[in-house]
Parts: C-alpha cells; sequence; structure tokens
C-alpha cells in the first residue's frame, strides 16, 4: 500500500462532548500499538495527526476523538454517522506493551492527554496483563472530563483519582496528587498532556523512586507528514517525533530536549 495515499472509511458512530470535543468512530480494521497516530485527511481540506484512542482488540473500527480548533478539524466537526474521510497509518512508536505485562503501572493523563492512554487501559484491562493500574487523570473541571461512564467500569480494574482545576474534591494539578497514588517505587509509568505538565509530573515520579527509564512521555509535536520526511516534528536535531515517537522512554527526550 503507498503510504502517502489516503484509505477511504466510513464514519459509522460519534459522540460529542462539552468544550468542542467529538468522537468519531471509523470503520477499519488496522493493527496498531496503543500510543500510536493516524493522519486523517478530509480531500480539498487538509489533513492532520490524532491519536487513536480506541484498544487494539477491538477489530472492526478504530475511534479518534478531537478538539475544534483549526480549519480541518473544525470541519471535520460537522461530519456524522455515513460520512467518508481518508486516513493513512498507524504511523509511530506506542507505549511498551510487553514491558507493562504482569507490573505496576501508574498512568497520568492531562485534559486531551487521556486519549491515547484510553488505549492502553482498555487493552490492559481487556487483556488483564497488568499487575496493578492506578491512573491519574486532570482536568480543568468536572464537565472537561471525557469518557465519564467508562472511567466508572474503570474502577473495578484499578485505581482512579481524578483531579480538576476547579470544582470536584481534589482541585489543582494532576502532579500535585501524584503522591496520593502511593506508589512503591517499582511502577511503569505513562505520561500524557500539555508539555506544560511533562516536567512537574516527572519530578513528582522520580520523587517517589521510579527510574528514569521506566517513565514514558507521549508527546505529540508539530507532526506532519507521519513519516519523517518534512522534518516538522524534529526535536534536539536528532529525534522526529512521528517515527521515534510520539512514545519516549524519559531518558530518550530530556536528551531532545536539553
Amino acid at each position: 500500500m503507498n503510504p502517502y495515499l489516503p484509505i477511504p472509511a466510513k464514519i459509522v458512530d460519534c459522540q460529542q462532548f462539552p468544550f468542542e470535543k467529538k468522537l468519531f468512530r471509523i470503520k477499519a480494521s488496522i493493527d496498531f500499538i496503543p500510543g500510536q497516530f493516524v493522519e486523517v485527511s478530509l480531500p480539498g481540506i487538509g489533513e492532520f495527526p490524532v491519536s487513536i484512542c480506541s484498544a487494539p482488540s477491538e477489530k472492526d473500527y478504530f475511534e479518534i476523538c478531537i478538539k475544534r480548533i483549526g480549519r480541518v478539524t473544525s470541519y471535520l466537526f460537522k461530519f456524522g454517522r455515513g460520512d467518508f474521510v481518508g486516513y493513512r497509518g498507524p504511523f509511530g512508536n506506542g507505549f511498551p506493551m510487553e514491558e507493562t505485562k504482569g507490573k505496576d503501572v501508574v498512568v497520568v493523563a492531562g485534559g486531551l492527554g487521556i486519549l491515547p492512554l484510553r488505549s492502553f487501559i482498555k487493552e490492559c484491562i481487556y487483556k488483564e496483563f497488568c499487575k496493578s493500574l492506578k491512573i491519574l487523570y486532570g482536568v480543568k473541571e468536572p464537565d472537561d472530563m471525557l469518557f465519564r461512564n467508562e472511567l466508572e467500569e474503570w474502577k473495578e480494574y484499578a485505581e482512579i483519582i481524578e483531579v480538576f482545576e476547579k470544582g470536584g474534591e481534589r482541585q489543582g494539578y494532576v502532579s500535585d496528587f501524584i503522591k496520593d497514588a502511593n506508589l512503591n517505587g517499582n511502577e511503569i509509568a505513562l505520561v500524557c498532556g500539555p508539555p506544560a505538565m511533562f516536567e512537574p509530573v516527572v519530578e513528582k515520579l522520580l520523587n517517589e523512586g521510579i527510574k528514569e527509564e521506566k517513565i514514558f512521555l507521549s508527546v505529540e509535536r508539530r507532526m506532519k507528514c507521519g513519516m519523517g520526511k518534512c522534518g516538522h516534528c524534529i526535536m534536539g536535531g536528532k529525534y522526529y517525533t512521528c517515527i521515534d515517537g510520539p512514545v519516549f522512554k524519559y531518558t530518550d527526550f530530556k536528551h531532545a530536549i536539553l
């Protein structure tokens, strides 16, 4: 298959969330690792990268969730069930699935960072391959929290700590409540969210005894072509986010940004 040529696929379901967010279920069978992304295209409008937020075990479709913030996403926001989009991929490097088998895992998500981590969480629960799972999920306010019904279901398998910048029981940033997770220091940590949260979250995880090489960050940084050709997403003159990432081991990520 030509990796530059989008494949047409039908939207079979969609769900709108508050604050200009929308979930699309796209009928296509693709093999991917949680943390990977696809390039979604609208003919005559443009193309953009977006993380797959469904689980690999859901074979007949994949899901993406977008926020209406630009020209292409604003146009896609008008689409609904029965409409067609194009996609390329999957691309990139995903979460370390083999390393998490039988291990204690802590997931730290900020805002839309829950999307690629949702893929991991659902696959982890479906295959029951983590020894334990703790999820810290921070958003601006309660109505901004995605997948509320799923969060309730996840509580049967994982300890979940919800954090809000305003409103709710825990107020502040998600990094402020890492200590509440009572980590043992042996966990593998998966982190995704706004770049501003990386430094405080990693600092708190290190303070809890988690080793640098066990921290993984999902970094979506100006990805354009998805194939390391255009150079838009290069970091540190060495790493291409679309190929070497978007999931980086922290020991690699810190060298890329220094």
